[in-house]
């Protein structure tokens, strides 16, 4: 897919609503004439600054860069002065060339800026249509959340393992009304740590878990991909034991590995977590998008509720050997997928796409994937400082 279907339309409807006041800049005028004012706008005001380029190339402007300090820039007329739109290193800016005082022409910025806005109900219905087809096929980005989503396990565990000690309660309570002896209660600090050690034990599965299926979406991209009979869909919303069948496999080492884990799961807690790909407004998935050459994120909205689960108390021993079991699937897994973990420890986003999927299989072929990880290291650092 090279552009979104229903593009022509779109840049129709645009030209007739929010843009028709909007008009291209011929190449060779180069007579501006008065004071460029220039209007940052905030990632609270513009989260996804491509989706603006990608509304005015679909009206037939363009869209150049990168430059230096600049990823893209759009030179456009609005009501005959000239104006620039460009995502530049510290964030997008809306340049406007004048004769106007700046009062006027800083009212001319916000009402661009409207425009622009309410332009992208019809870009996001092209971006939502394709959706499922974008995604399904692997032209994604699948956000790196293996620090965030250890660390939230490490808390548990640490908690875990060395609970915060408790006093012993005993309260001498007032006599009640109508009764003439006084009365006393006793609460065990003892049972209060166990209990809290096993809570976070429990929180600690859970979060084990959801890191877990999140590395196993992630790996699959290291690990024989393919879009004719992986939906990367289907992936993420699947149990975390079909996730380790996918990636891992089903013999040996996979097999026992995945028991004992299914052991911890079914006694200690019930199966909720689905690796930190959260439906809603905070996505974690990238679409590769047709048009807008960028990655729009998305939030999924078919993954399945939460139930809870019930608590029984755990021992010692209990606390140490699931932790102890966990520890040797971590040796486990750095040894059985070392391409993938190595790539996710890197903290660098997963794409999965068949551009990614290709320079991946030369790397493999090649015996490089030092070279491959260093390369897409030092692009992603390149981005960051939008050294182009």
């Amino acid at each position: 897919m090279n552009s979104l279907p229903g593009e022509a339309e779109a840049g129709k409807r645009l030209k007739q609503t929010a843009f028709r006041d909007f008009e291209p800049i011929p190449d060779d005028d180069h007579n501006r004439r008065g004071t460029t004012y220039k209007l940052p706008l905030s990632r609270h005001d513009v989260p996804v600054p491509s989706l603006f380029k990608y509304a005015l190339t679909l009206i037939g402007l363009t869209a150049y860069g990168p430059g230096e300090k600049v990823e893209w820039w759009v030179n456009f007329a609005y009501r005959g002065e000239w104006c620039e739109l460009a995502h530049q290193k510290f964030g997008l800016r809306l340049y406007l060339c004048t004769e106007k005082p700046e009062e006027e022409a800083r009212k001319t910025q916000v009402q661009i800026v409207k425009k622009l806005r309410s332009s992208m109900r019809t870009v996001e219905k092209l971006i939502v249509d394709a959706a499922p087809e974008l995604l399904g096929k692997g032209s994604a980005t699948v956000v790196n959340q293996h620090r965030s989503l250890r660390r939230a396990y490490e808390y548990f565990r640490e908690r875990a393992i060395d609970p915060l000690f408790i006093e012993d309660e005993h309260i001498t309570h007032d006599p009640i009304e109508g009764l003439i002896q006084s009365w006393y209660s006793f609460t065990s600090g003892k049972f209060q740590i166990q209990m809290n050690a096993f809570h976070d034990m429990i929180a600690a599965i859970s979060a084990y878990i959801s890191l877990l299926e999140h590395d196993l979406v992630l790996a699959l991209a290291f690990n024989g991909f393919d879009p004719d009979r992986d939906d990367l869909t289907d992936v993420i919303g699947s149990r975390w034991g079909d996730k380790f069948d996918r990636v891992l496999g089903k013999d040996h080492d996979a097999a026992r590995y995945r028991q004992r884990l299914t052991d911890v799961v079914e006694r200690w807690r019930n199966p909720y977590s689905h690796g930190g790909f959260e439906k809603g407004h905070s996505a974690t998935i990238y679409l590769h998008t047709p048009g807008v050459n960028a990655a729009i994120p998305i939030g999924l909205t078919s993954v399945r509720s939460s139930p809870l689960f019930s608590l029984m108390p755990a021992s010692e021993t209990d606390i140490t050997q699931v932790f102890e079991l966990f520890d040797e699937i971590d040796a486990w897994l750095e040894s059985e997928l070392p391409e993938g973990m190595r790539w996710i420890n890197s903290g660098l986003d997963v794409r999965f796409d068949a551009s990614f999927r290709a320079r991946l299989a030369q790397a493999q072929q090649e015996d490089d994937f030092t070279g491959f990880l260093e390369f897409f290291e030092y692009q992603q650092a390149m981005i960051d400082n939008m050294d182009y």
